[in-house]
């Protein structure tokens, strides 16, 4: 901590501002229904004196040559169509900004009204409410994000992570499982290495991992969706990532080369055909062991990831087609202490050896159908491999192999296919469809509670929907949507209605109601067992109400109450037991389930955000919520992701100082974070001293509130622009602190008592990233 004090007075005394390195800003302005390029939009750098700007040409492109390096606010404005501004564009000497700006045509009566990007035009007006988009600059710069924009979700009100080992976050309440994967719109299987990490029984998740498979160079924006979706997301009771791929720069060849203490990551990018195609491509290797070199506590298996990932974009007549795909192996390995006297804990005596890999591949085309229509359509097969093997060590070390053993094959097909209508500037329609085709196999053995459980599951899910939006004038926008939902696993069908209604006070600030029916498919996990296999989907109502109130371009509050009703839930359906998968992120069981648990999640959140003015930036956010639950006991309780609060808050400083044509940037940030504990059952120890595991006291399930959690992350970085380079020096400290956060409890056999696993430690993070 001395070090992080001296390094934050020096940059204090080096506060000036000028800008020396220059750089190029592309773009590519169209419209947001047809994507049609538009001629003429002019673009204009609004903190620049005088402001610098251009129109757009032919092609809807535009050019700012030789553009100081820094962050601007960008205004694009046109006849009949909103007046954008984007808060935050950053220019580096090394590279290029290429943008694609959608602006959105406005009621013929109305001349402009100005619109602050937080989302894309679509999203942002069929959801005006519980969406938020991240940049690649944003996952950068935050503290403690690892690259990983599921990790910057937590910043977001109403998210919590569930362990700091994984990515898995808790949405309003809301298991992790509870949310899906999309890429380029269409469902993906878990994108994550390392699945089971932060696990309290070390089995995979269905949505999380210690970090995203997909690098966050590829990543032209990750749209995370918090409750009330609109039409075009389903298989989901909670949210949604929707990861957008950045093409290649189809003018130059551009490298990227990062290294740090957790890996390297090596990206290349450029023209195919020179001023059309252009291809993207990127590697990454974990070192993470040289970490655990310096002792720093990371859990005690030993962790090796890598990934690659490509991108490929070429325009065709009236449109443009983009192939893309992704794969990435990982693994983490416990091996036994040889030496009896070292067993403290009954995982000492284990053998554990666990694999993960997953690929996807894909391809999306947009095409033109005329002056007020677009097609566009992405197809993507993913599949994931995991397994796990656990052998036991006896005291005369003698081996039992496959003590537990767990095997996951899931592949999914993919498919989304859409029209864009615009019948006017009043009302457009949007038809489209999800077809989501599903084969899963699982296998699960555990010698300790005498149980296996073997068994695959194909099916498809089919999914239609239309959305018809009207906009009558600037003040007002509603969406009305459905969507139909039918499996072949299921012989009912359920439609899922949607609706949205905004209206714009003055100033930018405006008030707005949404709400949806959502249904989510049964896990595989569950359905294995020949006995769940008629289990039908889980649903939820969701209704959200919120106000936006906009005090400058680059400030906003956002306020918004929610209220979730969930049912049809799987359960335990005994008078006596209180179970649901409501409280799951993994399974490890072999129980007859019933679809007769509900729920409740409710809360109001309050987010105040300042984008970089002036080298500053902020964001404080709160809320309070309730979680609860009722099984087959009839009782209503809180379930176990009931915190109750969540406090988050986030300032920044950047310092830029010039010298002999060089510029250079100090960079500071620092994150806290305050939730309200998780809550667990008692453990049940007599039960557990005679099975062997750990067992809970289901009469009074999540009775137990752990520790209010709090953690402070630390980020220092300097940014040099140079003529043909810009690089970056970063220093990540998490829980810089070093507090002791708790994940779980658990009974230990190998001591006969309850033990408590902490969340991670201090992880220190210096890496040096380069651009030319």
């Amino acid at each position: 901590m001395r070090i992080i004090v001296l390094l934050f007075l020096f940059i204090i005394g080096n506060n000036t501002i000028s800008l020396a390195q220059t750089q190029n800003l592309r773009g590519k302005v169209v419209d947001a229904d047809t994507q049609a390029p538009l001629v003429g939009v002019t673009v204009v750098l609004l903190n620049t004196a005088p402001n610098i700007g251009t129109a757009t040409g032919t092609n809807g492109d535009f050019i700012l040559k030789d553009i100081p390096v820094g962050r601007y606010q960008m205004q694009l404005s046109y006849v009949g169509y909103e007046t954008l501004e984007l808060t935050e564009v950053s220019i580096e000497s090394g590279k290029e900004t290429i943008l694609t700006i959608a602006l959105r045509a406005l009621p013929t009566d109305i001349s402009t009204t100005l619109v602050t990007a937080t989302a894309p035009p679509i999203t942002r007006q069929a959801a005006p409410l519980s969406v938020k988009t991240f940049s690649l600059e944003q996952v950068l710069r935050f503290p403690a994000t690892f690259d990983d924009p599921m990790r910057l979700a937590t910043t977001q009100a109403g998210v919590v992570s569930e362990n700091d080992q994984a990515n898995g976050i808790a949405i309003r309440g809301n298991s992790p499982n509870n949310m899906t994967w999309r890429l380029e719109h269409a469902e993906i299987v878990n994108p994550n290495h390392t699945s089971n990490a932060g696990t309290f029984n070390d089995r995979a998740t269905a949505n999380s991992g210690g970090v995203t498979i997909l690098s966050a160079q590829l990543m032209d924006n990750a749209t995370f969706l918090s409750g009330a979706l609109p039409i075009g997301y389903s298989n989901a009771l909670s949210g949604a990532m929707d990861f957008r791929l950045r093409k290649g720069n189809p003018h130059q060849q551009e490298f990227t080369l990062q290294a740090g203490l957790i890996g390297i990551d090596l990206s290349t990018e450029g023209p195919i055909k020179k001023d059309q195609s252009s291809y993207l491509f990127n590697y990454r290797y974990a070192t993470i062991g040289v970490l655990d070199a310096m002792g720093v506590e990371l859990g005690d298996e030993a962790i090796t990831y890598q990934d690659a990932a490509f991108h490929i974009a070429t325009p065709i007549k009236k449109g443009e087609l983009r192939f893309f795909g992704m794969g990435g192996l990982s693994s983490n390995i416990f091996e036994a202490d040889r030496s009896t006297e070292n067993w403290i804990q009954q995982k000492d005596r284990q053998d554990i050896v666990y694999q993960n890999k997953m690929g996807a591949l894909g391809a999306n085309v947009k095409y033109s159908l005329g002056d007020r229509t677009r097609f566009e359509a992405t197809a993507i097969f993913s599949a994931l491999n995991t397994t796990r093997q656990s052998d036991y060590l006896n005291d005369d070390l003698s081996l039992v192999e496959r003590f537990e053993f767990d095997s996951i094959r899931t592949q999914k097909i993919s498919i989304h296919p859409f029209i864009q209508h615009k019948l006017n500037t009043k009302n457009r329609l949007r038809i489209g469809a999800h077809i989501l085709s599903t084969n899963d196999y699982r296998s699960s053995t555990n010698l300790l509670a005498f149980y296996q459980v073997e068994g695959d599951q194909s099916g498809t899910l089919f999914q239609p929907y239309i959305n018809w939006q009207w906009t009558p004038n600037t003040r007002f926008t509603s969406n009305v949507g459905l969507q139909y939902s039918s499996s072949s696993l299921s012989s009912t069908a359920y439609p899922e209605p949607r609706f949205s209604v905004k209206y714009n006070l003055q100033n930018a600030n405006y008030i707005a109601l949404a709400y949806s029916l959502q249904i989510q498919a049964p896990s595989t996990a569950i359905t294995v067992l020949s006995a769940n296999q008629d289990l039908d989907f889980s649903k939820a109502h969701h209704l959200v109400l919120g106000y936006h109130h906009q005090f400058s371009r680059s400030t906003h509050l956002q306020i918004e109450g929610f209220y979730q009703q969930l049912f049809d839930i799987p359960i335990v359906n005994e008078p006596n037991r209180s179970y649901s998968i409501i409280n799951e992120t993994n399974f490890l069981f072999a129980e007859v389930l019933e679809n007769e648990g509900t729920g409740r999640n409710y809360g109001v959140e309050m987010s105040l955000q300042q984008s970089v003015q002036n080298g500053w930036y902020y964001l404080a956010n709160a809320t309070w919520y309730r979680s609860l639950y009722t099984a087959g006991d009839g009782i209503e309780r809180s379930t176990r992701f009931d915190g109750k609060y969540i406090f988050n808050g986030i300032v920044g400083k950047e310092w830029t100082k010039e010298k002999d044509l060089k510029s250079r940037t100090w960079g500071f940030n620092v994150r806290g974070t305050y939730l309200g504990g998780f809550k667990t059952s008692p453990i049940n120890v007599v039960a557990s001293q005679n099975a062997g595991y750990t067992i809970f006291d289901e009469l009074n399930a999540n009775t137990i509130s752990f520790k209010d959690y709090f953690k402070i992350d630390v980020r220092i970085y300097l940014r040099r622009n140079k003529e043909k380079y810009s690089s970056q020096l970063a220093l990540d400290l998490q829980n810089a602190t070093n507090q002791k956060n708790i994940a779980f409890q658990y009974y230990d056999v190998q001591q006969d008592a309850i033990l408590v696993k902490n969340q991670l430690g201090l992880i220190p993070n210096l890496s040096y990233r380069i651009r030319f």
